[in-house]
């Protein structure tokens, strides 16, 4: 029933799915910004938005409750009727969500410019009740889940490369009102992709069932954490798009998610990161110490000394290179964007690193310890969204975001500190010192030009960054 492979092998599983499943988003995301153009596609963004929105609030933590639950059980049968009992609870969190969705929208001023736009975007909590990748993951059958993701992303992509031209103007609907029946279409067809090797390893179909009140209340109540966390997450993820098409005009909202889809791959790297790492750290957590012993405290510290020393330097690299990089994906369009971009990549790391002590809280069961740091980080980013979107447009959401993960990742970091040691300093301080190379490399470099020269100075960069943190990373990980 359980998968047995190496982290490192469900690692890469997972991180090949991602690379393929974003690979295809990012195409598909390109096409939409090019055709579309900055209106149509701010308008496509905020009703993403606002899907992401109805979406967690008609699953509430129960996908991640599922994982480390499904992690912990012994047999195919009770694994079965737990995930039965789960399908069944959430479709009935998708039925509450979608009426209470369609009667608040119309409060919201960017209804008004499409409704219907926005009402086939809240109707993806239908879909989502039978999505089964949490399963998969909490079974480690990494396969499975890679499947699904990486189904749901191609079916994406196919249909707006070969079905959005041809659907422009059928039935009077613009292009763009396709978009969100094609991610309903791609949706579902994720679900399916998983379901028969789910049945053939837990011996039935996962299904929708009802199951005893006293049982749904209780997996309520141990998810109504993960579904605040998770709601507060999401309004550090995405409350730019949605207050700027509160405060701002869909032009500029399209503009920002030009830059905020690209960077927003380092937090999508960090999910991957999370969905080989949770079930390992769950039973970790569940050993007679739990996360007092010193084997969790070592894991933790130096999984999340890994991850910052990775993201740094991409967030280095991208940020030197924003206007190549959108030149390269949009072509001469939304090159208003670089500045936006250059702020989210460093915003975009601190989101990750916050998310990663989330993830490691939630491992042990202390995911209400979460609460507070994402509460007032969420606080700080819509007050600072407030202040900054009416005086200088997309780049003050970029800033604003920038507030709240700063927020973010200090206060968590000062929940999750006991985890941390002395051993970490030495890696934390040569990671600050190989950026400041990096940043001095590449501002000293001329400005690049076409031919392959240009790219020099990142080679450089890259090999001086990694001179300084090779050697404090292979002992800390070693100890």
């Amino acid at each position: 029933m359980r998968g047995s492979r190496s982290l490192i092998h469900d690692l890469g599983l997972l991180a090949g799915a991602q690379v393929a499943a974003q690979g295809l988003n990012l195409l598909a995301l390109v096409i939409l910004a090019r055709k579309l153009g900055d209106h149509q596609f701010g308008l496509v963004q905020v009703g993403v938005a606002v899907s992401a929105y109805a979406m967690i609030a008609a699953e509430w933590g129960l996908f991640s409750l599922g994982v480390r639950d499904v992690a912990r059980l012994r047999t195919p049968a009770a694994v079965l009727d737990y995930a039965r009992a789960h399908q069944g609870l959430l479709a009935v969190l998708a039925a509450a969500v979608l009426a209470l969705g369609l009667a608040l929208l119309p409060l919201f001023p960017f209804y008004r410019a499409d409704p219907t736009l926005f009402r086939l975007y809240l109707l993806m909590v239908v879909p989502q009740v039978f999505a089964l990748e949490w399963l998969a993951t909490g079974l480690e059958r990494m396969p499975a889940a890679g499947l699904a993701k990486v189904t749901a992303s191609a079916v994406y992509a196919a249909l707006v490369i070969a079905a959005l031209p041809v659907l422009d103007g059928v039935a009077a609907w613009p292009g763009y009102r396709w978009v969100p029946l094609m991610y309903l279409v791609s949706f579902a067809a994720g679900s399916v992709a998983a379901a028969p090797a789910l049945r053939r390893w837990l011996g039935g179909w996962v299904r929708p069932v009802r199951a005893p009140r006293a049982v749904w209340g209780r997996r309520l109540g141990e998810a109504a954490p993960l579904g605040g966390s998770l709601l507060l997450m999401r309004v550090l993820i995405n409350s730019d798009l949605i207050l700027l098409g509160i405060l701002s005009v869909p032009a500029v909202a399209g503009v920002y998610a030009a830059a905020a889809k690209v960077g927003f791959l380092i937090v999508v790297a960090m999910e991957v990161l999370w969905k080989a790492l949770l079930p390992r750290l769950s039973r970790l957590a569940a050993g007679p110490d739990g996360e007092r012993a010193p084997a969790w405290g070592s894991r933790v510290q130096s999984l999340f000394t890994v991850v910052l020393a990775v993201l740094v330097p991409v967030a280095v690299l991208a940020a030197a290179r924003a206007p190549q990089i959108l030149a390269l994906l949009y072509g001469g369009r939304y090159t208003e964007a670089a500045p936006v971009f250059r702020v989210l990549m460093g915003s975009y790391v601190l989101l990750a690193l916050g998310w990663f002590l989330g993830g490691a809280l939630l491992a042990v069961g202390r995911q209400r310890d979460g609460l507070r740091p994402q509460a007032l980080a969420a606080v700080v980013a819509v007050a600072a969204h407030v202040l900054l979107i009416p005086r200088w447009g997309a780049p003050g959401a970029a800033w604003a975001m920038m507030a709240g993960h700063a927020t973010l990742l200090g206060a968590m970091g000062l929940v999750s500190r006991r985890w941390f040691d002395r051993r970490c300093r030495a890696s934390w301080l040569a990671v600050a010192a190989g950026a400041a190379l990096m940043v001095l490399i590449l501002r000293g470099a001329p400005s690049p030009a076409p031919g392959t020269g240009t790219w020099l100075p990142v080679l450089m960069a890259t090999a001086v960054y990694a001179a300084c943190v090779a050697a404090p990373l292979r002992r800390l990980i070693r100890h």
